[in-house]
């Protein structure tokens, strides 16, 4: 009998140290049983399911954070998740994590994955480092969202990728952003966290990333804006196969001082003029723009200009026209210049010369 006992608690043991979760105590307790959110809790969600959720959520941010031993983590012996009527959705402090059971009561989508994704974000603040307080607010938010994302519960009002205005905005906006430069080097965040152990220095991004953050932060929203123009134009010129597009695995966008607004080189080159930034070249791409709906207000209104072929928002507005009489003409037209170009392309799919279009088209707006 003596035997099987030792046996049964050295296999314990060795079953805590592989689990490596075996210092830490979770608690989770409701204080709002009696309130409509606390109820909702109990039936949609449950206490068990919330512990089990803090355990999955700490191994995930051991992993993560790449924290595989005890000595690189926070020395958190007791976490305890408290539901309870407050305000705004929840907070951690003092290695407890308030719920606020009127969110649990509100919430109209699945309750389940949202309440598991707020546990991933809260359950991050309990484990990184915040450099003894000096790290920005919107850094430590960012970096709760980025764990977050990575466990793959982001929920759907979640800002784009490219979107934002400041690296430091916090939230979603600064968990895209940390995504980007973690694809930079594999492991970044991690490191990252590692470094906020003891103090925060934005060279922290020069000396893992070789750049500064605000021009991270650049570099990232020009690489988003590519990627969103790339899927917008397959999409309105439907290429909907890798066989519908040209071979293209590389684009490169240059900002530099230059005479021309931008031009488009031979090998897969967007040059930007950086005294002129924001518009693009030729009237196709100015009408991927228009319906992307991101014409600026001096944009000529529909009708004005002097020639079909004058270029930019003209000719823009000219294809817009033409593709109001059928549907997907600028993406048949596309399609056909793969091979060539001539006027006849327009007779071929609209029944008329380019010239007579234009005619209908100023008539049609009393020009």
């Amino acid at each position: 009998m003596a035997y099987n006992h030792m046996f049964l608690l050295s296999s314990l043991v060795v079953l805590a140290a592989l689990h490596g979760i075996h210092a830490v105590e979770y608690v989770v307790t409701n204080n709002a049983e009696n309130s409509t959110g606390g109820v909702r809790f109990n039936n949609d969600i449950g206490i068990e399911y919330s512990r089990q959720t803090l355990v999955s959520a700490t191994e995930f941010i051991w992993r993560l954070f790449q924290q595989n031993t005890p000595a690189d983590r926070k020395d958190v012996q007791r976490v305890t998740l408290i539901i309870e009527n407050t305000d705004g959705i929840a907070y951690a402090e003092n290695d407890e994590i308030h719920v606020n059971a009127n969110y649990i009561k509100e919430y109209s989508g699945d309750l389940k994955g949202e309440f598991t994704g707020v546990l991933y974000h809260e359950m991050t603040h309990i484990w990184q480092w915040n450099g003894n307080g000096q790290t920005p607010g919107g850094l430590i938010e960012g970096i709760a969202d980025f764990v977050r994302l990575k466990a793959n519960y982001i929920p759907s009002h979640w800002v784009q990728p490219g979107q934002g205005d400041r690296w430091d905005q916090g939230y979603d906006v600064t968990a895209r952003f940390l995504d980007y430069c973690n694809s930079l080097r594999n492991g970044f965040v991690a490191e990252l966290n590692k470094k906020m152990r003891s103090g925060y220095s934005a060279d922290f991004f020069v000396e893992l990333l070789r750049n500064n953050v605000d021009q991270l932060w650049t570099d990232y929203k020009a690489k988003e804006t590519l990627t969103s123009a790339t899927d917008f134009i397959w999409r309105i010129f439907q290429r909907n196969t890798e066989a519908d597009r040209k071979d293209m695995q590389k684009m490169t966008l240059i900002i530099e001082n230059g005479n021309s607004i931008a031009f488009t080189s031979l090998n897969n080159e967007i040059h930007v003029n950086a005294n002129y930034l924001g518009s693009y070249s030729e009237g196709i791409a100015d009408f991927v723009r228009l319906r992307a709906d991101l014409a600026p207000s001096h944009w000529v209104q529909p009708g004005q200009g002097d020639r079909w072929d004058q270029g930019y928002d003209v000719t823009a507005r000219f294809l817009d026209y033409c593709n109001s009489l059928r549907n997907g003409l600028v993406a048949e037209l596309d399609q056909k210049m793969r091979r060539g170009y001539s006027a006849d392309l327009f007779v071929e799919l609209l029944g008329k010369t380019v010239d007579q279009l234009w005619s209908d088209y100023k008539a049609q707006y009393g020009n």
